[in-house]
């Protein structure tokens, strides 16, 4: 292809042109840092919310192993669960049950149709654990040296059960 045949088109950047830049409409930085303010106020609260969460998913878990009821529902509960966990983790200093919660969420994804056999239940099982330990010993943040390991740990293990 000669290079008379080439044409560059370069599209305008409309996006630009909407950003409002001070005004009424703008990004407040004291709304966000007092938003931040509430957010951190609530840190105390969040342990007395995921404790309840941890009572939930583990009794969707007990009812898949045990398989009491649909096995789909069950997934579908520990999986919400998983989700709202992920989704406020962070939100409240705790990274770590972020990325567990997330680990957890592509797991049972990865199920589809099929019934997770007990090396699946377990791996599941251990996420469960995975965030209580981070929970109970307070691993904010990245968790430093233990929080690298856990995360490592489950990485390996996800690793291996979405590849076979």
């Amino acid at each position: 292809m000669p290079d008379d045949d080439v044409e560059i088109i370069k599209p305008p950047n409309t996006l630009k042109a909407k950003v409002i830049v001070g005004g009424p409409n703008a990004i407040d930085k004291a709304a966000i840092e007092r938003a931040e303010q509430v957010i951190a106020s609530m840190k105390g609260s969040y342990i007395e919310w995921v404790a309840e969460d941890f009572k939930r998913v583990e009794e969707a878990y007990g009812d898949l192993v045990a398989e009491n009821g649909n096995r789909d529902e069950n997934l579908k509960r520990i999986f919400a669960v998983a989700h709202d966990m992920k989704g406020q983790g962070g939100s409240f200093g705790y990274d770590l049950v972020t990325r567990i919660g997330n680990h957890l969420c592509r797991l049972i994804e990865k199920f589809g149709d099929h019934n997770p056999d007990k090396v699946e239940n377990e791996a599941i099982r251990i996420h469960i654990e995975a965030m209580k330990l981070v929970i109970s010993q307070n691993l904010s943040g990245e968790g430093g040296d233990a929080g690298k390991a856990i995360l490592a740990g489950i990485e390996k293990m996800d690793s291996k059960l979405t590849t076979a």
